[in-house]
């Protein structure tokens, strides 16, 4: 426990099944052993260092603590404020494992997150002890938790007042010269964590995860759940590429283990690309990074990318359907996406791309036409997810509106029920999978496409036949 007469602040991303991630843009456990860092809890720790507090980062589920053994660990460091993430499957659990704690330690608490964003009247109505939310972005708002300022003079702060729920002004979003004074998260991360905790099949291991924006320029896709509750709209505000750049040469330099770098971006515009792959090559700095991209990027500036380093591009193609394109405001086209690939191909990059299934519209053929085009286009890895109908996003409120949600709140339409939907994402993982295509991929690079990958394919190749998924 610190002694140093610093305010404790303790950051917290609660037990609750092994290996759950709720630091994404979705959460669930991953078949493919995917843990992403928790990096929106990582830049408010790097935030709250820098102006002075003494902060503790506990990401439970990542390191495989259970209950008694976190409770444990933030009694050890008696925290004056707890903050705690919560996530759409855990969040009733995670109120409930707080709350006790907050108790008996007398601590302030917030929650925040951008699950947390959806309804933060919903939920602090499930809270006892807890009387705070941050909606939205949450470095500035905690930071005047913590400094004891007056809850209503809180931009982005959602509170109790007795029996009522007081929602208090939005702040604006955090502009290129907050962002640039915020401190190095792979510092804050590297030191408050074990980095071989977390992994994804796509990138080298260990790698680091960094922000260099903050929000999506297209900002239309009905259902991300980041884009309607986080940070809202065509936002995209971004770090001085010197900063970013910068921070790469702190890795490299100080972080020797760390093989990549994935930008968290929730999409790398041609823009940004083009600015950050010239800077970086001036800077010489050679460490191997990857980005969220759409797939309609050309092939000028995906050569310079590879010029730069960059080794893989994590593309959310979603689904062949141009029916189901349009109704989720995509806005690129399975033409434009197929040009892409084959650009990124011959630009020397590697992709992973992200299919999912269960779209408003879509049928068991427009699903299986996606499958057959994720064969023919042959990213390096996929996945094929099963929709999940965030509350908060159009998404959500066009299946509920239209009774296309089941009793779990996932998709189920008379014409492609949820049952169907299930049986097409296994179908699509044996199809990619276990396609000659890949087959021969595992033969030609046993270690990078098998080996390497053994744990993963252990939970992901039942997946594939279980009747449950």
């Amino acid at each position: 426990m610190p002694d140093n007469g610093k305010k404790r602040i303790l950051l917290l991303s609660a037990p609750y099944v092994k290996e759950y991630m709720r630091n994404a843009r979705c959460d669930f456990v991953s078949l493919s052993g995917t843990q992403w860092y928790p990096i929106l809890l990582g830049y408010l720790g790097a935030y709250l260092e820098g102006l002075g507090y003494a902060v503790k980062l506990v990401d439970a589920p990542a390191h495989y603590l259970d209950h008694d053994e976190t409770r444990r660990i933030v009694l050890k460091f008696r925290p004056d404020l707890l903050v705690v993430y919560t996530g759409r499957m855990s969040e009733e659990n995670d109120i409930a494992f707080a709350e006790p704690i907050i108790e008996k330690l007398s601590c302030d608490s917030v929650i925040v997150g951008p699950f947390a964003s959806i309804d933060p009247s919903a939920t602090l109505s499930k809270t006892q002890v807890i009387t705070k939310v941050v909606n939205g972005e949450f470095e500035t708002a905690v930071g005047k938790i913590a400094e004891g300022s007056s809850l209503p003079d809180i931009p982005n702060l959602v509170y109790k007042d007795g029996s009522a729920v007081i929602k208090n002004e939005p702040r604006p979003y955090l502009t290129t010269e907050e962002l640039d004074a915020i401190p190095f998260i792979s510092r804050f991360l590297y030191k408050q964590i074990d980095i071989y905790r977390y992994k994804t099949p796509s990138e080298y291991f260990p790698f680091m995860d960094i922000l260099t924006g903050r929000g999506c320029k297209w900002g239309f896709c009905t259902y991300c759940l980041w884009v309607h509750t986080f940070v809202k709209g065509m936002t995209y505000n971004l770090r001085s590429v010197e900063n970013v750049i910068e921070e790469f040469d702190v890795i490299t330099k100080e972080m020797p283990e760390i093989r990549s770098v994935m930008i968290q971006d929730d999409t790398f515009t041609e823009e940004r690309a083009a600015e950050f792959c010239e800077a970086k090559i001036k800077s010489g700095n050679k460490l191997p990074w990857s980005c969220y991209a759409r797939g309609n990027m050309g092939y000028e500036v995906l050569k310079l990318m590879k010029r730069a380093d960059c080794r893989n591009l994590h593309v959310g193609y979603e689904s062949a359907d141009s029916r189901v394109l349009k109704n989720i405001k995509k806005g690129v086209s399975v033409e434009t996406m197929t040009r892409f690939t084959a650009s990124a191909k011959r630009a020397g990059l590697r992709i992973h791309g992200d299919f999912a299934i269960g779209f408003p519209g879509e049928t068991q053929e427009g699903a299986q036409a996606t499958i057959d085009w994720a064969c023919r286009i042959n990213p390096d890895t996929a996945q094929f997810q099963l929709m999940i109908p965030f509350p908060g996003t159009p998404y959500y409120e066009y299946m509920k509106t239209n009774g296309m949600l089941n009793s779990d709140g996932e998709p189920d339409m008379p014409q492609f029920s949820n049952e169907q939907i299930r049986a097409a994402a296994k179908k699509a993982y044996r199809s990619f999978y276990l396609h000659p295509r890949h087959v021969w991929k595992c033969i030609k690079h046993p270690y990078e496409h098998f080996f390497s990958r053994f744990d993963t394919m252990s939970k992901a190749i039942p997946a594939m036949f279980w009747k449950k998924w």
